[in-house]
Formats: structure tokens, sequence, C-alpha cells
């Protein structure tokens, strides 16, 4: 009997947690055969980290911005030789270029035909450009000066241009993925000015008082925020906006992506927003799934690595036979900023009116708690319905974060005094420690590693962060629960 053919277009951080689980499913590759086609010329790496490591020194190739081969200092998400040993196929500098759904065959741009029993769309988002005049140069392509950072090769030819050019930057856009740039180039020494057309940064999940907390934080870190202006004009050395101007030699675009459906819409699947996927992760061609930042799920494109590996995890339990009748049905929103001196964390939705707004699910009033304490860079609100966290903004308040979390994501009950909560105070905040910390207790959330998972991994030999991390994957995703982990590894070196 020949092997089922599963074969992965795209090669990001969902493509590569897929795979993995496939074969977690499936260690026979006789009887799967996974096969992974990355545009990209290299292997999986984590790309949340790109943001950190634009700030790095280029390595001695990079001598100018043209220099893409020079060494990423990004992560690769395993080392060199795991995919081989899992007899998983990974293909680099391999482009789809179309679907033959009749035939079941993907063609890649060399012309080269490979077939598929089942094939997973994980093609990802490209980075959304702004009508900025003068931003793209003759060919279509960005103009000097001008970058994006969705991948290792454009985060290189930021990095090396930054080298050239070591003078004032301009961040367009100040979701998170713009501001976390802001922070590290800020921190290594350049001067930053995030130009942002709404009203407050990462107006997608945050209020205008967790906006103005947030702006003067940021302002204690050297990043300059602009709200309510646009770019309108680059000309290699000045940013032109509607109401004044930036003069730098770099411009960084962090103005939002858009799922790649081009292959799917080209193969006539069903496209709204993203590819359309069900709870199975199927799209309109049974012998097609999707997952990640492409896919549309009940009206809903990802954007966060979190609910893609949940994807990921729900997809290959069904491919590869381990569980036919599992299903996503969605995922917690949480966003968290991560920078250097700041710590910002979004959960699910805040209501747009303080005083007498309802949940718009059951009607239910929601009460609003909010502490803001400017001068020093925090905020906290949360709000409450029904006794459950529907949504929550906290800047400057790590000691919540973990209870905060696992309120929302498991519909817990929350304590009445939702201050003491917010300050640390509660009882259920003071049991967050790693002595007392329960068991079951989320330490990573992207890859849901708990405190047990991690005790587990040391009681069977992973004796320090990296062999835990390589056991259990706990802060292999956002990064955001490392210090955690580390905190956890050092009770465990005590406790002997």
């Amino acid at each position: 009997m020949s092997a089922r053919r599963v074969v992965v277009v795209g090669a990001g951080m969902a493509a590569a947690r897929l795979v993995e689980e496939l074969r977690v499913g499936e260690p026979d590759p006789q009887r799967l055969s996974v096969t992974v086609l990355g545009a990209e010329a290299e292997e999986p790496y984590n790309r949340i980290m790109l943001s950190h490591a634009v700030a790095a020194r280029p390595g001695p190739a990079a001598v100018s911005a043209r220099a893409t081969a020079a060494p990423s200092p990004v992560a690769r998400l395993k080392p060199t030789g795991w995919w081989e040993r899992n007899h998983i196929t990974v293909r680099t500098g391999a482009t789809v270029a179309a679907i033959d759904r009749a035939t079941r065959e993907v063609e890649l741009a060399d012309g080269e035909r490979i077939g598929y029993d089942h094939l997973v769309l994980a093609t990802g988002a490209a980075p959304r450009i702004p009508p900025v005049d003068g931003i793209r140069g003759p060919g279509g392509g960005l103009a000097p000066g001008a970058f994006t950072l969705r991948d290792a090769a454009g985060q290189r030819e930021l990095t090396a241009h930054l080298a050239a050019h070591p003078g004032p930057v301009a961040v367009v856009g100040a979701g998170f993925i713009g501001l976390e740039i802001a922070c590290a180039l800020a921190g290594s020494g350049h001067d930053v000015v995030v130009v942002h057309p709404r009203d407050r940064p990462m107006n997608g999940c945050l209020d205008v008082g967790a906006g103005a907390v947030l702006v003067r934080a940021l302002a204690a870190l050297g990043v300059r925020v602009l709200t309510g202006v646009r770019a309108t004009r680059w000309d290699g050395a000045t940013l032109t906006l509607d109401d004044g101007e930036v003069r730098c030699r770099t411009v960084v675009l962090t103005a939002g992506s858009a799922p790649r459906t081009d292959l799917a819409r080209d193969a006539a699947l069903e496209v709204g927003s993203g590819v359309v996927v069900d709870d199975e992760l199927t799209t309109s061609d049974p012998a097609i799934s999707a997952l990640g930042d492409c896919a549309e799920h009940r009206g809903v494109v990802g954007g966060l690595v979190a609910p893609a590996w949940d994807q990921a995890v729900v997809l290959a339990a069904r491919l590869s036979g381990a569980d036919p009748q599992a299903r996503y049905v969605g995922g917690a929103e949480v966003t968290r900023l991560k920078a250097h001196g700041l710590d910002v964390v979004a959960l699910g939705s805040l209501a747009a009116d303080v005083y007498g707004s309802r949940c718009p699910d059951t009607g239910t009033p929601i009460e609003v708690t909010t502490l803001s304490e400017p001068a020093r860079g925090r905020y906290a609100r949360v709000d409450v319905a029904g006794g459950r966290v529907v949504g929550a903004a906290l800047i400057g308040h790590p000691e919540p974060v973990g209870m905060l979390t696992q309120l929302f994501e498991n519909a817990l009950p929350v304590p009445d005094d939702v201050v003491s909560v917010v300050l640390g105070r509660a009882e259920a905040v003071a049991a967050q420690t790693p002595s007392t910390m329960p068991a079951a207790a989320v330490v990573c959330r992207c890859n849901g590693v708990s405190k047990g998972d991690l005790v587990a991994a040391w009681a069977d030999g992973a004796r320090d962060s990296g062999a835990l991390a390589e056991r259990t994957r706990a802060g292999t995703g956002c990064g955001g629960c490392s210090s955690a982990v580390d905190g956890i590894c050092g009770w465990l070196q005590e406790a002997g």
C-alpha cells in the first residue's frame, strides 16, 4: 500500500507545527508521506522574533542592503537535520504557481508537478503597502530606504541598510508588530518616530485611556508616536506627513497584512477575506485544507501564532487519523507586546462604551474596572460580564496577566474584588509562584504547556531552560513566557 501524500504549501510557523504534529500522529512514513513546499531559501524559523532580530548587527557578508545571503540571526524552529530524521521533506526555494484540483497536483514555478492526496494551504499573509506617493520604485517593488518585515530576507536587508544609514527611522503603523520593531530599534540607539493614522496605538485592542498611557511609556523608551497622522510621500530622505515631515533615510511599513489567497482563488476555491474553511479546516474542496494567517474560519482571519498552532493540532489529528473527529471552534484573542521595558497585554475585546454596554452574545451588562497611573506608565482595564472576563487591557501590570489569561480563556468565575486581582493581591494570584502554582496552570499559551508539563520534562532529564524548551516547546512561540519558564527552571534547580 502506498503512503498517503500530504503536501503543505508554505513553510511558516503554522506549517511547521502542522507537519510536526502529523508525524506524531503517524510516525510511519510508509503510511503518511509529508512534504513542505516553502518559497523562502531557508528552513522554517521563528518569524515572531524578526522584530527583535532586526536590530542585531549584520554579518560580515551584509555589506549592503542587497546582501541577502548573510546569516540570519532569527532562530530556526528545529535543529539541523531534524526534519530529515523525522522523515519530513522540506523543500526550500519551491514556489507553487498553481493548483490542479482535477489531477490533484501542484505546479511549481519551474514547471515541476507534485501530486498530493491532501493539500494544505499555509501561505500566510502579505504586508499591506499604504498609499504613500513614492513608496514604490519603477519596477513596482519598494523604493530604496523603504522596508517591510515579513520574512528573514527582509529582516537582513533592513538590518544591513540600518548599518549603512544609522540615522532616524520612521515606522508607519502602530500595531503590536510596528511597536515591537520601534522599541527594538530605539533600544539599539536609533531615533524612532512612529506614524499612525488612528487616534491611539494598538487601536484594535486598546481603549483611549490605555493608548494615552502607552504613548507616554513609549516616549520614556525613546519612541515618539504621532497619532492621527498619515504619511503621504517618501523621497528617500524625507517622509512627508499630512501635517509635517520626518527627516530619515529609513521607513519601515507595518500597516497590517492581507491573507495570501491568490493560489486558492485561481483554483476556484471559496475565498472571502481569507481562504474559507469550516470547523474541520477544510476548504470548499474536501481534498484541500487551509490554516494560519491565510485561512478564514467563521468569518475571522487569524494573525497570531497561538490560534494557528491550535488549528495545526486539530488538522494534524484529522489527517493522521489520530482523532478524525477533531474540530476547531475558534481561539481566544490574546495579544502581547514583547519589548524590553514595556509589558502590554490585551485579552478579548473591550466594550466601546464604558457605561451601559452589554455583551453582544448574551446581552449581559458589562462591568468595567479601570486603574490608570500615566506617570508610572501603568494602566489596567478589565471588562466583566456575567462574572466572566470578556476583555482586558494591561500596561505595566505583569503580575495579574497569568491569572486573568486563565480566567478569560477558560471562562472561569472572577473574584469579587477585581481591583485586588489587577494589583496582584488576590489569593489566586499569590498562588502563581513556582512553588505553589497549580500543575495545570498554563505557562506557555502559544503551545499549551503547563507547569506540570515542565516538571515532567525536568524529571525526564531536561535540566535547563533550553532543554525544557526543546522538550515542551515552551518559549518557542512569541517568547512572552520565557521569564516564567526561567523562574520554574530556577525553582526546580533549587529544589534539587
